[in-house]
């Protein structure tokens, strides 16, 4: 009689999945808002893909529809997701847990990967952005500003 028993708990428990796989496939789609709430036309879709990795597309990234590849970390209390914006210069977005509407996101400009800045911030609504094909993206002044200051450096070295 021990030995049924044991077999029928050894057949359950292989059957059953690790918790750890169902977590890291959890899958995240938010919309970014302005810190005064107004609606940008884009947003995220991420996911774990390890430990403390993290993949992703940030969606509508032009506000034309065009998806770009995003990839970073993720610990306790955010996911940093970065992306490549030229040959010098990244974003990185900090998406701040646990993930529910109204929470918090920052981003980041980084150049030549030795000076990084925070370039904007607001909260974000679980969910996929809309579809504009007009608007303003969250990286939208990222060259705007990243020129203002390579200027301002320029004309401080003179």
């Amino acid at each position: 009689m021990n030995k049924f028993f044991m077999l029928s708990a050894a057949a359950l428990l292989g059957t059953t999945a690790p918790a750890l796989a169902d977590d890291q496939s959890k899958s995240h789609s938010i919309h970014f808002f302005s810190a005064n709430g107004n609606s940008y036309c884009d947003g995220m879709s991420f996911q774990k893909s390890g430990k403390h990795m993290a993949v992703g597309l940030h969606l509508n990234e032009d506000c034309a529809g065009t998806n770009g590849q995003v990839s970073g970390t993720v610990n306790k209390t955010q996911y940093t997701l970065n992306e490549s914006v030229s040959a010098f210069e990244t974003v990185a977005y900090d998406i701040y847990k646990p993930i529910r509407n109204g929470g918090a996101w920052d981003l980041w400009v980084c150049i030549s990967g030795t000076t990084c800045f925070m370039i904007n911030q607001g909260f974000y609504e679980k969910g996929f952005p809309a579809e504009h094909r007009t608007g303003v993206a969250t990286t939208a002044k990222v060259a705007e500003l990243v020129a203002a200051r390579r200027a301002a450096r320029t004309s401080h070295s003179r």
